[in-house]
Formats: C-alpha cells, structure tokens, sequence
C-alpha cells in the first residue's frame, strides 16, 4: 500500500527539471511520479504514491541535466494519533527519538495520541496513513 510524502529541494540549478520521483523497492527503476516541475519540488511536493517499503526516495531531473538526489528513509521513531475516536490513525515520522507533531489536526483536541515506536513495528499494528516531510539539500548541473 503506498504512502503519503511531501519531497522536497532547497536549492535546483536552472538547467534542472523537470524530475522524476523513484523508490529503492524496484532499484529505481520505475517513476512512481512523473514530470514534476522544479517549483513544485522547492514548494514541498506532495506524492502519495510512494512505494510501501520505501527506505530511499531518488530525485532525478529530467532535462538537460540529468542530476538526480537520493533522500534515505529511515525507519523513524514515531508517534501514532487517533482521530477522535474514529478509529482513523496518523502518524508523522520524524528523527528517531525525536516527537513528530501531527500535521493534519484542525485542533489540538482532534487527534489523540494512542501509541509510539518503530514505524515498521507500528505500520503492523494500526491501518495508518503517512504524513512524512523528506528534505534534501540540492540537486544541480553546472
């Protein structure tokens, strides 16, 4: 079952882009997302079509340039939230051993914090859906 990620660059040279979006789990071989623009990879791109089982995420550019990124994913200590009692989970990795706040709660009262641990152990346990931030520092051509 895929997963939910924003992917993001802080800096792309001007002869980078558009990217193609790859997972470790095929060795980077087929896009789970196409053609997505520079923009919107500086803005904080949402996909959520990223493969189960993902541990790195490749950038690539496209054009020109054909520089591409590897951003790891680690197996985050996360914590796992409850939407009022609805039985719907989230969760929001961050750094292992590091509090990972939920981004999608409207108010602090809406989802209530049921349990923490491993993602992988925690992905066994409750039918949850990611809401995770990968940043990488460039992808640039000369």
């Amino acid at each position: 079952m895929p997963f939910s990620a924003t992917i993001s660059l802080t800096s792309a040279a001007t002869d980078t882009g558009p990217f193609n979006l790859y997972s470790d789990t095929d060795s980077f071989v087929t896009a789970f997302e196409s053609a997505v623009s520079k923009a919107s990879l500086l803005a904080g791109f949402l996909s959520s079509n990223v493969p189960n089982g993902t541990v790195t995420c490749r950038v690539k550019s496209t054009g020109t340039c054909t520089n591409y990124v590897d951003m790891p994913i680690d197996d985050p200590y996360i914590y796992v939230y409850e939407k009022c009692g609805t039985g719907l989970y989230y969760y929001n990795p961050g750094t292992t051993g590091v509090k990972a706040e939920d981004n999608n709660a409207p108010t602090p009262n809406c989802y209530q914090k049921i349990d923490e641990g491993l993602l992988s152990a925690m992905d066994a346990i409750y039918a949850l859906t990611l809401n995770s931030s990968l940043t990488n520092s460039s992808c640039a051509c000369d």
